[in-house]
């Protein structure tokens, strides 16, 4: 029996070492009070933190200005490097000249009348007359 002493023992220490621990017991709502306030961090660390936070934003935002100076400097460089072309410059001219007359039919027409095939005729027109496809049918 002195061959199999050995290998018993061996398992039964395996076992123990591979056992769980017991649960730790929940603190006290008293307990879990006071280390809330003795983990919370004192004034000073909050206003650095605070001040950290405030310079990254601000760095952020200064980064964010200049790309976006730098994209509309860019923007007026191949504005003003298409104005030299002439074929461009006539077709600006045409496409203000177009928007104003859109503009000036708009303001002219911006009434209560539609074309339709080349005539001006009421949008909603009233009438007596009672159909299916009027909205006040049947009553």
């Amino acid at each position: 029996m002195s061959k199999e002493e050995p290998w018993p023992k061996f398992h039964q220490d395996v076992d123990e070492a591979f056992e769980p621990e017991p649960p730790k017991p929940k603190p006290t709502l008293e307990e879990k009070a006071q280390a809330h306030w003795r983990s919370n961090t004192p004034d000073e660390a909050i206003l650095q933190q605070a001040a950290k936070t405030a310079e990254a934003q601000l760095q952020m935002a200064e980064r964010w200005r200049d790309r976006r100076q730098e994209r509309m400097l860019k923007e007026m460089a191949d504005w003003n490097a298409e104005a030299q072309d002439p074929r461009i410059k006539h077709q600006r001219e045409l496409d203000a000249w177009w928007q104003q007359q859109r503009d000036l039919k708009a303001a002219l027409y911006d009434d209560e009348y539609v074309e339709i095939a080349g005539f001006r005729e009421r949008r909603y027109r009233t009438t007596a007359h009672r159909g299916k496809g009027d909205p006040d049918y049947g009553l």
